[in-house]
Parts: structure tokens; C-alpha cells; sequence
């Protein structure tokens, strides 16, 4: 066989390869699960902006290389590769604790008092709170807050909040006490460092005052663990006695 042959068939290959790799493998089907945050095709948006990232093979590279692109409150991506043409995309989103409104925007927080992102849209069942008073703010650094003590609190609550999940719409932070909105639901709750015991006592109640659309107030000033939360409504009363 003369050189040019063997050329010709090498050359012939590598055509056949390229081919293979621009046509044969183009990502037909993307599958996204785990995300509350983002839509699938806001996801796929993210992912797939970079030149050729549709290609599994140029993904594959770009993925090794530079690792995926996320958005904001998206902790980590894993790639599962399916088939030639399939991939699956498993989103982990990072915990978020609330977010602050400040000059027309929304800006969110995570349990640590980090600011995760800054924006005009108001995520769902994120809860809003209202009455930090700070001073200035920069993406993936802490609140510069006038009060720390006061926002380490805050930390504490939205926590207690999101662990007993507790549906709550806003916090308010008022001179001598906080308000916390849930629905036509508004509680009052003394200044103080922890609350778990209140917290733990509540959860019921709200659910209980929300499945029967209730409208009223919650006093748990002086609350201690083992009270009874009292749930002044214009319909009925809800009372709970907390355990020990």
C-alpha cells in the first residue's frame, strides 16, 4: 500500500471521527431533578452557555477543565451520563435562610448571615425580613449589621423556622419585640436569643389555623415550654399545650 493510501485512510478516519463527535454526539435529552430554586430550562440555560456545550464530548471536556456553570443559589451540579445522547443534571441548592428588601431589590441571605445574591424577583416560600438595619453588603460576604447580637438572632429563628417548617411569610423586627406574619396569622414574640421552645410549640398551631383559614393574632411574649399558645381568632379559638 503506497503512502498516499495509508494517508487517504487516516485522513478518511479522522473525518469519520469528527463527524462522529460534532453529529453523534449532540445531548438530545437533559434530565434535571433536585432543584426548588430554578425552572429545568433555567438550569439548562446555565449549563449549556458555554460554545459546543451541547456536545457530550465537548461538555465532558468543558466539565474536567472549568467545571459547570451554576447560578446563584445553586450549591453543586453532578452530571450523570445516561446514554450517548442523554445526560441527567442532579442541582443542589444552597440553604437559604431569607432576604432583606433593600432600595427595590431582595437580597438573600444563608444561615451564616452571607449574602448570596441581590435582585428584583421575590423567590417563593423564602421568608422576608423586615427592620435589619445595616450597612453595607457584598455578594458572598457577611452583613455589615449595626446590631450582630440581634442579627445572630434573626440567624437562630430562620433557622427554627425552616426546621420545624413553619410556614412564615415575613419577620418584622420591632423596638421591644418581633412579628412574625403567617398568612392572616400575626404572632408576637419577645426580644431574646433563642426560641426554640416557641417555635417548637407553634408549628401545630399555624398549620392547624391555616387548614381552617383563620385569621387572628398570637401573643408569645411571655411564653414558656409547657403554655398553652392561644390563638385569638374572629372565627374561634386554637389553643395547643406544648410539651415539656
Amino acid at each position: 500500500m503506497r503512502w498516499y493510501h495509508k494517508v487517504l485512510i487516516l485522513l478518511t478516519l479522522v473525518i469519520l471521527l469528527v463527524l462522529f463527535v460534532f453529529f453523534g454526539m449532540k445531548i438530545t435529552t437533559v434530565h434535571v431533578e433536585g432543584t426548588r430554586m430554578y425552572s429545568a430550562d433555567e438550569i439548562k440555560q446555565s449549563v449549556f452557555s458555554r460554545k459546543y456545550a451541547d456536545n457530550e464530548f465537548f461538555f465532558w471536556i468543558y466539565q474536567k477543565m472549568y467545571g459547570i456553570n451554576t447560578l446563584p443559589f445553586v450549591e453543586e451540579i453532578d452530571v450523570s451520563y445516561d446514554s450517548l445522547n442523554t445526560i441527567t443534571l442532579h442541582v443542589y441548592d444552597k440553604k437559604i435562610s431569607g432576604c432583606i428588601e433593600y432600595m427595590g431589590q431582595y437580597i438573600y441571605f444563608d444561615k451564616d448571615g452571607i449574602v448570596l445574591q441581590s435582585m428584583k424577583e421575590k423567590k417563593e416560600d423564602v421568608l422576608v425580613v423586615n427592620g435589619i438595619r445595616f450597612g453595607t453588603f457584598t455578594v458572598g460576604k457577611a452583613f455589615n449589621v449595626k446590631d450582630d447580637t440581634l442579627f445572630q438572632t434573626i440567624m437562630n429563628l430562620s433557622q427554627l423556622i425552616s426546621h420545624y417548617k413553619i410556614s412564615v411569610d415575613k419577620l418584622q423586627i420591632e423596638d421591644k419585640d418581633i412579628l412574625l406574619l403567617s398568612g392572616d396569622i400575626k404572632v408576637t414574640l419577645a426580644r431574646k436569643t433563642m426560641y426554640d421552645d416557641e417555635m417548637s410549640a407553634l408549628s401545630d398551631v399555624l398549620k392547624t389555623a391555616k387548614k381552617e383559614k383563620l385569621k387572628g393574632t398570637i401573643d408569645m411574649q411571655n411564653f414558656q415550654a409547657g403554655d398553652k399558645i392561644v390563638l385569638k381568632s374572629e372565627k374561634k379559638k386554637v389553643t395547643k399545650k406544648s410539651e415539656k
